[in-house]
């Protein structure tokens, strides 16, 4: 009898003598969810046939597993949405994914099924999170396979949901009451102003959680920043991090105590100084949502022992209901240790695959010159994907992750990925004209672009000053000083100043202004329309607030 011929409730049973090395028949109809006549069925043959063996007699019958040669593959169950998607193996001999014979929905092209690969498929590793925190996962789950880590990662992104095969009965879930997403997006994604800080609210996270101490993760999110699911209480100003199984509705983004110091980044080569980077985020992800019209969840500052955490709201979950979400790096078949190593060109090629609406392509194109404008070097293809709507229908996913390097560094990269093969590997600022191979790729008439761009500057030109000065209220909970030497200090504020202007001096010189006929704007550049601060200046804003932060 070879494994291969096994029914699946028989390799069930032996994958959880495997684990659990022997066990009664209640325990293991129990574990397995099997009644109990099927369970002796099944365990009989099994015996019969060399693979279990049975010691003891009546209630003290135990049955363990026979050790044979023959090779056995683990199994993992995977659903999407509610539906069986298929079953992952995973074992010495590599990977391998079979889809259920009932699935009818997206198969993803690098997930073929029947086909072995050395490594986990894209589709699922990029899941997982990554770098250090993955590293700590598999401490904590002394995993052998990396798949193995899926199923306990409760909160994905996404509408994916792993479990061991032999406990595949215990597996509820009910979608069929789930409302569409277009009929909730305003209750899902929210309203916020900027700032937006939740003063009072007890954050109930313990500090070595913040300051990612622990052994374990506290959330199943991709990405290398720590990160903690958790779901809010306002009108009990309650902040909670969620329970193992239970869904998380946002995400808490701690500061990093390595990033947020000036000279922790002399002591490793990939250590990078960003302070105040909560603010950051919430600051260009706030802009996008409230003066450029793009599906931005609500965002929010909370006060922290040094600087502010970060808190966002997950835009693919509504109550206990997942919607399904895909970053690009899973669309491309790439793994995560490549999400920089793809270009703008095969991003948009995949995109304009999967999209469905012609606005939403645009939207995409348009929050791609946005990045280019505010230097969001870190736009990956993890940092974009797509939400499905239902029936397969794909939009672009509301915006994530979106911070300024350029508010740090003014020299960084415009974005995270190439445009146009003239610039590979190179350090650019675009025009206009760069986007146009984009454009066609999506079949995005180029007046109608050059009339989106032309609204986003003006847009940025006029109302981005409006921010800065907002920030001045963050001056009530801290200094926001920043070091720029080992004894000198700036302010994020004036960081924030520079770097406007540095962007309008950039515009003038790549003549996007001339080109777009605003060049009225230029009146930005004169002395006196400049954005000053001056430390001492935001230092003794800072020291004399006696305002209530009620």
């Amino acid at each position: 009898m070879k494994i291969d011929d096994l029914s699946r409730n028989q390799r069930n049973i032996i994958a959880i003598l495997e684990k659990v090395k022997e066990g009664t028949t209640s325990e293991l109809t129990k574990e397995l969810g099997l009644p109990r006549r099927t369970f002796l069925d099944n365990i009989n043959f099994l015996i019969k046939h060399g693979l279990v063996k049975k010691s003891g007699s009546g209630k003290g019958t135990f049955y363990s597993r026979v050790i044979i040669n023959e090779y056995i593959a683990k199994e993992i169950t995977v659903f999407k949405e509610g539906i069986r998607f298929g079953v992952l193996q995973f074992g010495a001999n590599g990977f391998e994914f079979t889809y259920d014979k009932n699935y009818k929905g997206e198969k993803p092209s690098d997930l073929l099924e029947n086909v072995q690969s050395p490594d986990l498929f894209p589709e699922f590793e990029n899941l997982i999170p990554e770098y250090a925190r993955r590293d700590k996962l598999v401490n904590e789950y002394d995993t052998e396979y990396l798949s193995e880590l899926l199923v306990h990662l409760k909160n994905t992104h996404g509408a994916y949901d792993f479990i061991n095969s032999y406990e595949e009965s215990k597996y509820v879930s009910d979608y069929s009451n789930r409302p569409s997403w277009y009929s909730v997006k305003n209750k899902i994604l929210g309203s916020n102003d900027y700032p937006n800080i939740l003063y009072g609210f007890n954050l109930n996270v313990e500090k070595e959680i913040l300051t990612a101490k622990t052994k374990g993760e506290h959330s199943a999110l991709s990405g290398n920043q720590n990160k903690v699911d958790i779901n809010i209480d306002f009108e009990n100003r309650d902040i909670v991090e969620v329970k193992k199984d239970e869904v998380a509705l946002y995400l808490l983004k701690p500061y990093s105590e390595d990033l947020s110091s000036y000279f922790e980044q002399f002591k490793k080569r990939d250590k990078g100084y960003y302070p105040h980077i909560a603010i950051n985020e919430h600051l260009f992800m706030s802009f996008a949502k409230n003066e450029l019209g793009f599906n931005v969840p609500y965002t929010a500052l909370i006060e922290g022992e040094k600087e502010f955490h970060y808190i966002v709201r997950r835009y693919d979950r509504y109550e206990n209901y997942k919607y399904h979400q895909k970053d690009f790096a899973q669309y491309l078949g790439i793994k995560s240790t490549q999400k920089y190593k793809t270009t703008s060109e095969l991003l948009f090629t995949k995109l304009n695959e999967i999209i469905y609406s012609e606005d939403e392509k645009f939207d995409a194109l348009r929050f791609y010159f946005y990045s280019s404008i505010i230097n969001h070097s870190d736009l990956h293809a993890k940092n974009i994907g797509a939400l499905n709507i239902g029936r397969e229908k794909n939009i672009l996913a509301p915006l994530y992750d979106v911070i300024s390097v350029g508010v740090y560094h003014g020299n960084s990269d415009a974005l995270g990925l190439s445009i146009n093969s003239r610039y590979l590997h190179k350090k650019v600022k675009f025009r206009v004209e760069d986007f146009y191979g984009l454009a066609d790729i999506l079949g995005i008439n180029k007046d109608k672009f050059k009339i989106a761009v032309k609204e986003i500057l003006i847009t940025f030109i006029e109302k981005f000053p409006t921010y800065i000065e907002r920030s001045k209220e963050l001056l009530k909970y801290s200094s926001l000083e920043i070091n720029n030497t080992r004894n000198g200090y700036t302010n994020f504020i004036i960081k924030l100043a520079n770097f406007y202007n540095q962007k309008i001096v950039e515009f003038m010189k790549l003549d996007i202004l001339r080109d777009l006929e605003i060049e009225k704007y230029k009146e930005k550049l004169q002395e006196d329309k400049l954005l000053k601060y001056t430390k001492q200046e935001l230092r003794k804003i800072h020291e004399n607030y006696n305002i209530d932060k009620d």
